[in-house]
């Protein structure tokens, strides 16, 4: 059965839901990995909207949702010149389903097609067994300050295309 939901270059109009789903998922899976503390920090998106809507302006990056009936159900970001998948969001009410390979699988054909024979990610804790069943493999462990000075471990994977 094909799915449904389709991956599609995100609007302007779209940046709110997007920054929705991506606190809501975060405060879904982030405390299986993370204290309260680096979740809060991590959710804490003081730029509101403002990420979203410069990846949708900058032509280095591709920000993508996944849509059913008419509602937003997922996001990716890609920096296409770098081939790094910088995010992969799915709304906690969509796990499972698919949504989140789409939009990576989207991502590894766009890198292929542009040339690339390598995709890199980092990946948060709790995505990190997500990742490997899609093929990334774990390369090394590294820790990011968040907000308010907290600092977060994260995963770079990477996966041949």
């Amino acid at each position: 059965m094909a799915p449904e939901w389709c991956v599609r270059t995100a609007t302007t109009t779209e940046v709110e839901a997007i920054l929705l789903i991506h606190v809501a998922a975060i405060f879904a899976h982030g405390p299986s990995a993370y204290t309260d503390r680096q979740v809060a920090a991590w959710a804490a998106k003081t730029e509101g909207t403002e990420r979203y809507e410069n990846a949708i302006k900058d032509a280095t990056t591709e920000l993508v949702v996944a849509e059913s009936d008419s509602r937003v159900v997922g996001f990716g970001e890609l920096d296409v010149e770098s081939g790094e998948v910088a995010a992969v969001f799915v709304d906690p009410e969509h796990d499972r389903e698919g949504v989140g390979s789409s939009i990576l699988h989207h991502f590894e054909r766009r890198l292929r097609d542009e040339g690339f024979d390598v995709v890199r990610l980092r990946a948060v804790l709790n995505a990190v067994k997500f990742y490997e069943q899609q093929g990334y493999q774990k390369v090394e462990r590294v820790t990011n300050t968040t907000t308010n000075d907290i600092d977060v471990d994260t995963v770079w994977m990477e996966k041949p295309l």
